[in-house]
C-alpha cells in the first residue's frame, strides 16, 4: 500500500512512473558512506549500489574488529543493508536520533554501532540501575 502511494506521489511530483513491485523488491539506498575514511565535507550523498555496499560494509565492520575491544560478528543480508543505510542517515542529520523498537536480539544495537562507526561517532549507552 505504501509503495503504490510513493509511486502515485513520485509521478505526480517527477513526472516519472515507478513501478511499485519493484520498490518493494530492491529499494533505493542512499548514504554519504561509501568512502571509507572521507572527512565528512568530502562525502558525497548518493544513491548506493546494492552491489557494493555490502563489501564497504564488510570493510567498515573489520576496521571496527581492529579498533574495538569488543568483536562484532555481522551478516549483511538484504535487510541488514537496508537498515545500516537507514540509520547511518539518521545519525548524519544535524541532531539526529531514533528509536528502534524491535524483538531482542535482532541485530539493533549491533547495527546501530556500525552506522556509529561508519560516521566516526562515538557510541555510548546509558545503563538504567535501581
Amino acid at each position: 500500500f505504501f509503495m503504490q502511494i510513493l509511486a502515485e506521489m513520485s509521478y505526480k511530483s517527477f513526472s516519472k512512473s515507478i513501478d511499485p513491485e519493484q520498490m518493494t523488491e530492491s529499494p533505493p539506498l542512499f548514504g554519504d558512506f561509501m568512502k571509507m575514511g572521507a572527512a565528512k565535507e568530502d562525502r558525497l550523498y548518493e544513491k548506493l549500489e546494492t552491489s557494493k555496499v555490502a563489501k564497504v560494509l564488510a570493510d567498515y565492520l573489520n576496521d571496527y574488529n581492529l579498533n574495538s575491544s569488543k568483536e562484532m560478528k555481522l551478516v549483511f543480508f538484504s535487510d541488514a543493508v537496508e537498515h545500516v543505510a537507514r540509520i547511518a542517515r539518521i545519525l548524519r542529520q544535524p541532531r539526529g536520533n531514533a528509536l528502534l523498537v524491535g524483538v531482542g536480539g535482532t541485530g539493533k544495537q549491533s547495527l546501530t554501532r556500525m552506522a556509529c562507526h561508519m560516521a566516526g561517532f562515538q557510541c555510548f549507552q546509558i545503563k538504567i540501575t535501581r
